[in-house]
C-alpha cells in the first residue's frame, strides 16, 4: 500500500513537473504580452473548451496504450495506470491552456487550474479503483481499451468544466480598479491564512 501510495505521488509529481507547468508558463507569458484574445466567453468559446478537453483525452489515451503496449503480457495494467495517475494532470492542463489562449487570461488561474486537477485526479483514481484495481496482467484487448474511452472522456469533461466554473471573469473584460481589488483580497486572505498557521504552530510547541 505504501508503494501504490509512493508510486502515485511521483506519477503526479513528474506529469506536472514534464508535462503540464512548461505549458502552462508559456501560455502565461503568451496570454499576458499580446494586445487582445482572438475569441469572445461566449458559448463557442466554451464549446471549443470542452472540445480540446476531448482532444486531449484521446491523445492521452493513445500514449498511454501505445507505451503499454510494448510491454506485451501485461500491458492492460501498464495503460490502466499510466491513464490514471500519469494522465490526469496533463488532462486538467488542456482545457486550461485552450481557454486562456482563445479568450485571454482569467481573474483566478490557479485557483482554475488547481480545482481542475483535483477533479481530474479524483475521477481517474476512483476509476482505476473501481475498474482495474487487484486484476491480474493480461493483454490489451479492444475490450479493454473500450472501457478505457469513457472514462478518459468523464475524466477529460469533468476536469473542463470544473476550469470553467472556476476561471473567473476575462482580465480584459475588468477594469482595472476591479483587478487591484481581488488582487488586494487575495493577498489579504494569503496574509491572513500566514498568520494562523503560525499561531498554529506556536499553540502547538508551547
Amino acid at each position: 500500500m505504501i508503494e501504490w501510495a509512493v508510486g502515485i505521488g511521483i506519477a503526479t509529481v513528474l506529469a506536472t513537473a514534464m508535462l503540464a507547468i512548461p505549458a502552462l508558463i508559456a501560455v502565461r507569458c503568451i496570454v499576458t504580452r499580446r494586445a487582445c484574445a482572438p475569441l469572445q466567453r461566449v458559448t463557442l468559446e466554451r464549446n471549443l473548451v470542452m472540445l480540446a478537453a476531448l482532444v486531449g483525452a484521446a491523445g492521452a489515451l493513445a500514449w498511454a496504450d501505445g507505451c503499454a503496449l510494448a510491454s506485451r503480457w501485461g500491458a492492460s495494467n501498464a495503460a490502466t495506470a499510466l491513464v490514471a495517475f500519469v494522465a490526469p494532470v496533463p488532462l486538467a492542463a488542456v482545457p486550461w491552456v485552450a481557454g486562456e489562449m482563445f479568450s485571454g487570461p482569467s481573474l483566478r488561474p490557479f485557483a482554475s487550474f488547481t480545482a481542475s486537477v483535483a477533479v481530474a485526479c479524483a475521477s481517474s483514481w476512483a476509476c482505476y479503483a473501481v475498474l482495474w484495481a487487484g486484476k491480474p496482467a493480461e493483454p490489451l484487448t479492444a475490450s479493454i481499451v473500450l472501457i478505457q474511452v469513457p472514462a478518459m472522456l468523464t475524466t477529460a469533461l469533468l476536469a473542463a468544466r470544473t476550469y470553467l466554473a472556476t476561471r473567473g471573469e476575462p482580465l480584459h473584460a475588468l477594469s482595472p480598479e476591479a483587478v487591484a481589488l481581488h488582487r488586494a483580497a487575495s493577498d489579504y486572505s494569503s496574509s491572513m491564512s500566514e498568520n494562523l498557521s503560525l499561531r498554529g504552530g506556536s499553540s502547538g510547541f508551547f
